[in-house]
């Protein structure tokens, strides 16, 4: 069975409407059934479930990296439930609801305790934590196996288990302090028989085609930020979209327009539709009011960061400048190894962009970030990873100030290489210069006192430089020379 990340991924970038059709049939039930609990009014949970789902096609590529929908999906009919509620119509409707209930009081004592629970179910189950309430959700809502729970929670069929009875426990507390008292084993046998309520028969495809609508009207919102942001992949995309359900929706009114009879002008359902599109269009306007003020601050905060860009710039390049290694009580091999394990997480970062964008990133910097794929990439010895190669399967290879070259093979294909400088410092290089006529003297000496021999060692010289000054600055560079070809560890 395809996930629910999955298909939300693919309604999101190819608006497949069948994805989006499969999502619905998936959590229907647990929508409307969650919803017609809080309001106890079919009507009312048939509007929540489609303003739940217009809100998961509005949201979907967000909602594509959420852990468990399930769980998200209750807490939306929650909210939306609320704001149902809040209204003068549905205070109405539920003290109507509540005259007629009291002349069920012949029902069996079952009945009783469901009815009892039934009302303040959903909000205990909102006032458990998360992890508790995905669990919930699956196990005693939707009815999942344990095999099916783990597998949507990351974690094995008996650590599921294991994690339904806590929460199942936490929930019977939480109906305790609303004083409903029960053991937990019950209540699960309860809430397990009882709560799942079938929606009514075609509210699926209804609900599709409203979402559907309703994304598509989403998208325009989103369309200040994507002008920033996005590619022209993405715009083609989207107007692609929005052309081939209008032209779907217009051909479909057609066939049906011949034998449907026109509703009379002052239709009730036809009254809803006209001001629920009304606050529709006043919540859009105040939408791209706030896209137009997101934009004046995107504005400045991308000269801020132009600003912050060329300060980092600068210090780079008096860094680099220095010709030094920028570590600090760091040695040759945690050097080398930091920095591989860097370029370790650039490529995984790397193919896991081009998994889900279907493209190249055009730097490390679409890499990074508190959002990203790596939270933080930090240098070990003053290294740049700006010049990474982005292309797939690409060798990524840097080079230290001080010289040291780290490079990274993602593929195998090549031996992921090390290279240190391999030529003494400087400094003994300077010394050696400037004591090499004085070596010269001091063998030509020594060959003329012992029958033209050429000198068993260096030490075999020291008396034969013509003043100790020489031999003295002869012993520092050899010490120099020593120190750069076998540096600590």
């Amino acid at each position: 069975m395809i996930d629910d990340a999955t298909l939300l991924r693919r309604y999101a970038i190819d608006c497949s409407e069948g994805a989006f059709t499969e999502l619905v049939d998936r959590h229907i039930d647990l929508v409307y059934g969650a919803a017609l609990r809080r309001t106890g009014s079919h009507h009312a949970a048939a509007d929540i479930a489609q303003q739940v789902f217009t809100t998961l096609a509005r949201q979907a590529r967000r909602l594509s990296r959420h852990s468990v929908l399930p769980a998200w999906l209750h807490t939306a009919t929650r909210n939306a439930s609320l704001n149902l509620m809040i209204s003068e119509q549905r205070r109405k409707a539920r003290e109507s609801e509540a005259a007629s209930m009291g002349t069920a009081a012949s029902a069996d004592a079952a009945s009783l305790d469901w009815e009892g629970i039934k009302p303040v179910l959903d909000g205990a189950i909102d006032d458990l934590p998360l992890a508790d309430r995905e669990v919930v959700v699956l196990r005693f809502l939707e009815r999942r196996e344990f095999s099916e729970i783990g597998l949507a929670l990351r974690v094995s069929t008996d650590a599921a288990r294991m994690r339904s009875g806590r929460a199942l426990e936490k929930l019977r507390a939480a109906l305790a302090r609303r004083g409903i008292t029960s053991t937990a084993a019950a209540l699960g046998a309860m809430v397990s028989s009882q709560s799942l309520v079938a929606a009514p028969a075609g509210i699926a495809a209804t609900v599709v085609s409203a979402s559907m609508a309703g994304g598509l009207a989403g998208a325009g919102i989103a369309s200040s930020f994507l002008s920033i942001m996005t590619s022209k992949t993405i715009v083609v995309a989207l107007v692609g979209c929005a052309l081939t359900f209008g032209l779907g929706t217009y051909v479909g009114r057609d066939l049906r327009a011949a034998p449907a009879t026109q509703a009379p002008l002052d239709n009730p359902a036809q009254a809803r539709s006209i001001a629920a599109l009304k606050q529709s269009n006043a919540t859009l306007q105040s939408a791209l009011d706030r896209v137009d003020a997101a934009n004046v601050e995107l504005t400045a905060l991308n000269t801020q960061l132009n600003a912050s860009n060329a300060k980092l710039a600068a210090a780079k390049a008096a860094s680099a400048g220095s010709g030094k290694n920028l570590s600090i009580g760091v040695t040759p091999r945690e050097l080398k190894m930091g920095i591989l394990n860097n370029l370790r997480q650039v490529a995984a970062a790397r193919d896991q962009f081009k998994l889900e964008n279907n493209r190249d990133p055009g730097s490390v910097a679409d890499l990074v970030g508190d959002n990203s794929y790596i939270r933080r990439l930090q240098t070990v010895g003053g290294e740049d990873y700006s010049g990474l190669s982005m292309a797939e399967g690409q060798l990524l290879t840097v080079t230290t100030p001080d010289g040291t070259t780290i490079t990274y093979d993602s593929n195998g294909t090549a031996t992921t290489q090390i290279t240190d400088p391999e030529t003494p410092s400087e400094h003994a290089q300077d010394l050696m210069k400037a004591v090499g006529p004085a070596v010269t003297q001091a063998v030509t000496a020594y060959r003329a006192s012992n029958q033209g021999q050429n000198p068993p060692s260096p030490e075999a010289l020291t008396p034969y430089f013509a003043n100790p000054q020489d031999a003295v600055a002869f012993s520092q560079a050899r010490d120099a020379v020593k120190a750069a070809q076998n540096p600590p560890h």
